[in-house]
């Protein structure tokens, strides 16, 4: 039987409070609010590829099917200075919030037990405002992230 604890397509996405780029304490409900949210997980915002989609999630997001904005939020095991450089560097207008404890990322199971050091898997949780999540992509090994593909599943999100 699959883990009971992975939240999947449907199911309500824990609330949560961290803090952001910006000094503030920012919550899910903070950044949900008549629109749909990617919130996005990372780990080592010093790669290449990392920062590369992060840009592209700075350009912007397509709407969905009934014309729901998505906005971005990105969650990260990283240390606040860390972020604050990488907003700055790549020019982000949207929410770096630290999670040093991972503790959010355990709400969202997205850690990387196999990685030697804390780490996520890369991942994104659209999700509504009603907090219920209506796509889900972790990857893995076998199924890697790519801007293009995430573009065309948002637009047939309704």
């Amino acid at each position: 039987m699959d883990n009971v604890n992975v939240i999947r397509n449907g199911f309500f996405a824990p609330d949560f409070t961290l803090l952001s780029t910006g000094g503030s304490m920012v919550s899910l409900k903070d950044c949900v609010s008549n629109n749909f949210l990617a919130l996005c997980f990372f780990s080592n915002c010093g790669s290449n590829r990392t920062k590369a989609i992060l840009a592209q999630l700075g350009k912007g997001l397509p709407r969905t099917l009934y014309d729901f904005e998505v906005t971005v939020a990105a969650v990260t095991p990283e240390k606040m200075h860390t972020l604050v450089d990488l907003k700055n560097e790549l020019g982000l207008s949207f929410p770096l919030l630290s999670d040093t404890r991972m503790e959010v990322c355990g709400l969202y199971n997205v850690i990387d037990s196999e990685s030697k050091i804390p780490a996520v898997h890369f991942s994104i949780f659209v999700i509504d405002d009603e907090f219920i999540v209506r796509h889900r992509f972790i990857e893995s090994p076998e199924n890697e992230f790519r801007i293009e593909d995430f573009k065309k599943e948002i637009i047939a999100v309704i």
